[in-house]
């Protein structure tokens, strides 16, 4: 398994963060893992994001993801449908801690490839995706900050 965790703090609160996220097309200029984004159903606390995925800049396949949602947490897991799930299983977590210095935003995504790809991929992808989740939360308090959120109420 291989996991890459980054934290940062937005003036955004945690319902205009998980909106963000789930707006993949908006998203991806953060998360550059996100290839052509498909479809995406909300319901109330969770739904389905379908994607095709990029690793290192080249194609990766694509599934349909399921997300839970609560007032603090946004997780995604493994792929219900497409290819990628027959690749690898996956999780990845938006913890929201609001603070009186904004929202603090903890970004984890673990990625546990299925054999036959564990032994080639994993240590070959282990340090890029720990750079890559660091690179991705400074692109992605970028952006959120400059959306310009009203202030968080604590």
């Amino acid at each position: 398994m291989i996991v890459g965790v980054a934290s940062t703090t937005v003036k955004a609160s945690p319902q205009e963060i998980f909106d963000f996220v789930l707006d993949l097309n908006r998203y991806r200029k953060a998360d550059r893992k996100i290839g052509r984004v498909g479809s995406v159903v909300k319901s109330e606390r969770g739904g389905t994001v379908t994607f095709s995925g990029r690793i290192r800049g080249l194609p990766g396949p694509s599934g349909t993801y399921p997300f839970t949602r609560t007032e603090s947490r946004l997780e995604f897991t493994s792929a219900i449908a497409g290819a990628a799930r027959w690749f690898l299983d996956f999780n990845g977590t938006f913890d929201c801690e609001v603070t009186t210095a904004g929202t603090v935003v903890t970004h984890r995504e673990a990625f546990n490839f299925k054999r036959p790809w564990r032994w080639v991929v994993e240590p070959f992808l282990r340090h890029w995706l720990e750079t890559d989740t660091d690179q991705e939360m400074v692109r992605f308090k970028e952006l959120v900050d400059a959306e310009g959120h009203g202030s968080i109420s604590t």
